[in-house]
């Protein structure tokens, strides 16, 4: 016996010969903690893109910058493994918010410390009525981006 779920009922009714009913002519909207995790995706493709562009810009800082460039990724592939595509909603796969990378490197650094700070808030902020195994993934991404902000400010970086 099929189970009634938004992915079988089509199958069902398709098999049936039936129609859906009125109130299914569309997948429902998204819920808010969603929502919360495509913009949580949407913010790290953000950083991803700001560290590359950076390392692009100042190759001498690649090997200092890499190894966080990497957690993002990792972050990055954590939070859309969290994304079960819902039938006609993509997932979000593009950067919105390409800032000038600076001129300097006192400059770059401090604008990547910026980034890394607001990420980390952002990332707090998703906690309030996330379940808790998407708030345990917030909270660690917020805490491995506060670590960042002590490298950037360290001068490792």
């Amino acid at each position: 016996m099929l189970a009634a779920s938004a992915t079988t009922l089509p199958l069902f009714l398709a098999a049936s010969a039936c129609t859906r009913p009125e109130g299914l002519a569309s997948p429902p909207p998204l819920a808010a903690d969603v929502r919360t995790l495509f913009t949580a995706v949407t913010a790290e493709e953000n950083l991803v893109s700001l560290y590359t562009r950076t390392i692009a810009s100042y190759p001498a800082l690649a090997a200092e910058l890499e190894p966080l460039l990497a957690e993002h990724w990792a972050h990055l592939a954590r939070l859309r493994a969290r994304i079960i595509e819902p039938p006609g909603k993509a997932v979000p796969d593009r950067v919105t918010s390409r800032p000038p990378i600076p001129g300097t490197r006192a400059a770059v650094l401090a604008q990547l410390r910026t980034a890394e700070h607001a990420a980390s808030t952002a990332q707090l902020r998703r906690l309030s009525g996330a379940s808790p195994s998407l708030a345990q993934l917030y909270a660690s991404i917020a805490a491995a981006e506060a670590t960042h902000i002590t490298v950037l400010e360290t001068g490792h970086a």
